[in-house]
């Protein structure tokens, strides 16, 4: 299978590097342009199309967000994902609507970067080898909210097939594990990943807990009930 194709848009040369060389690090991807203006990703992308965007929303000439939208209303068939130190309310939601894959917050630690690639990676592969997606299948790609009929002691957005899915998975992960550890395992969507994590919390399978760190927001780690670690 061919690299996935990477630009990197982001004004600050020092971190455009560091998002490159942890991209590198990752298997399957290639950066194969930076950009570090609006004007700039635009000319890459008509020169050389590419299949996956890293981009900042602070931008010298155009916020990132406004890029999104002429990525969304042209013709430049990408997805995107936001690496930005802007986390207020507007701004995530106003990138959520126009389709981004991800959004991380800067700083960020690299395995919360990797989970998302690989995650982007997975995903992208499913889609690619089959020709008709079923309803279900959408929905674990799209993290959509579904009401399962065929049982009725679960709630909203819980399926029994992807819980069957989910719970099978995290018995082949240790006592204790992250949510990237579940998407390296199951190439669900992150929201969908976590939806069912949150569910096993509630209902007493799963204890969550904070491993905090001198930077960036603390990991939310998930332990198996009844088991050590």
């Amino acid at each position: 299978m061919d690299p996935i194709r990477v630009m990197i848009v982001e004004d600050d040369c020092m971190v455009a590097k560091i998002n490159r060389d942890l991209t590198h690090q990752i298997s399957g991807f290639k950066v194969v342009q930076v950009a570090g203006t609006a004007r700039e990703a635009i000319e890459a992308l008509e020169k050389e199309p590419v299949d996956l965007i890293i981009l900042d929303v602070y931008l010298p000439d155009r916020t990132g967000v406004e890029l999104l939208k002429s990525f969304r209303h042209g013709d430049h068939p990408v997805d995107v994902v936001m690496i930005t130190a802007a986390h207020d309310a507007p701004t995530v939601e106003e990138c959520m609507r126009y389709g981004i894959f991800d959004y991380i917050i800067k700083p960020f630690p690299f395995d919360r970067y990797k989970a998302c690639l690989m995650n982007y990676r997975k995903q992208r592969a499913a889609i690619s080898c089959q020709k008709i997606l079923n309803q279900e299948r959408v929905n674990e790609f799209t993290g959509f909210r579904e009401v399962s009929p065929s049982r009725g002691g679960l709630p909203k957005g819980i399926q029994e097939q992807t819980l069957r899915r989910v719970e099978d998975a995290i018995g082949k992960l240790g006592p204790s594990f992250s949510i990237e550890d579940l998407i390296e395992a199951l190439p669900l969507s992150r929201a969908t990943n976590r939806r069912y994590l949150e569910f096993l919390t509630d209902r007493g399978a799963l204890e969550k807990s904070f491993a905090y760190r001198k930077l960036g927001r603390p990991t939310v780690r998930y332990a198996k009930v009844g088991e050590g670690g």
